[in-house]
């Protein structure tokens, strides 16, 4: 083989090899926080996915290695030079977007007389600006291969229908929840809304009023999402049925929260620092970020911690997301520890 077709195979693989470990770490961090460095640990999750979304992007360019583009690959698929021609994508917008798709929807891409019909058909079915639209096709990229006649119209009418939705409330629904039209509406959303009306004594309106303030409980499962949420506040925060179903409709996104990242943790902290877990703890063990809980917490823990055994405390948020239990913790109480 030629010097130059060596040259050339050796950028290739290189570049290949740089995707391949910022893409693990993408995953990694994307999945749990596990095993990330110490400095995005303490950014935050979101903020630590785009750190790696960055490095994703841009360690070939540092690194000097050449883009497939320039060293001969395939140019862009139908769906890339779609995405950049009706709505002017950014090559990191597509990128996302192609992360999101089968390989075959990426190479050779999507039909573009398809997907232009699709995108008209839905910019004029929700009166939806530009921007929106661009918004919701990000959101769900594959939307571009579906077929509005077929699947996504009778999507929106049967939810428009069952929700009774106005035009402006249908088009929020979506846009906070681009997935929503990817829904089949019988095998998912349907079952999940009558287990949630059933569970909470619901009425109609009421059942509007949470989908409206807290659109993904669209997109989630009710046995593993839903009913463990309602289980936990019901016995946790001491409240009755009624109790329970005025709490949800006035504050839908109480049912967005993970038990294992944010009820569970805060809610053994606050019985271990000698609070009492009441239907007033409810909204501060939720809502609260992580500064305004600990601030709350510190007001009303009843063991007389020291400033040092509180500022162990406040590693919480890094605990959870993998960070590992402080050393200075082995000055705390035993009881006081969330962890075994």
């Amino acid at each position: 083989m030629k010097e130059r077709e060596l040259s050339t195979v050796k950028r290739i693989s290189d570049f290949f090899v740089v995707r391949l470990l910022a893409g693990r770490m993408l995953s990694t961090v994307s999945r749990t926080g596990v095993g990330m460095p110490r400095t995005l640990r303490a950014i935050g999750l979101p903020r630590a996915r785009r750190a790696a979304g960055r490095m994703l992007s841009t360690v070939p360019r540092a690194a000097g290695v050449e883009t497939p583009g320039a060293i001969g690959l395939p140019p862009p698929g139908r769906t890339a030079t779609f995405l950049r021609a009706r709505f002017a994508c950014t090559d990191e917008e597509v990128l996302r977007a192609e992360r999101k798709l089968l390989p075959h929807q990426v190479h050779p891409g999507i039909d573009p007389a398809r997907a232009g019909n699709t995108c008209d058909s839905l910019q004029s079915r929700l009166s939806l600006s530009e921007p929106e639209l661009k918004k919701v096709v990000l959101g769900l990229p594959s939307v571009l291969s579906c077929s509005y006649e077929a699947n996504i119209a009778p999507s929106l009418a049967a939810l428009q229908s069952r929700l009774s939705l106005s035009e402006p409330e249908l088009k929020k629904v979506v846009l906070r929840l681009p997935q929503v039209l990817g829904y089949s509406y019988e095998a998912n959303i349907a079952p999940s809304l009558a287990a949630l009306q059933s569970r909470l004594s619901l009425s109609e309106l009421e059942l509007k009023k949470v989908v409206l303030g807290l659109p993904p409980v669209l997109s989630y499962s009710y046995e593993a999402n839903i009913a463990p949420t309602l289980a936990f506040m019901e016995t946790a925060f001491h409240l009755a049925p009624d109790e329970l179903r005025e709490r949800v409709v006035a504050i839908p996104p109480l049912l967005g929260y993970s038990l294992e990242v944010r009820y569970h943790p805060r809610v053994t902290l606050v019985s271990a620092l000698g609070v009492v877990v009441t239907q007033q703890t409810l909204t501060p063990a939720a809502m609260y970020t992580d500064a305004k809980f600990m601030a709350w917490l510190r007001k009303r823990e009843q063991l007389g911690l020291t400033d040092e055994e509180w500022a162990a405390l406040c590693f919480l948020p890094l605990v959870e997301r993998g960070g590992g239990i402080p050393p200075v913790f082995t000055c705390i109480p035993a009881c006081v520890s969330p962890w075994p």
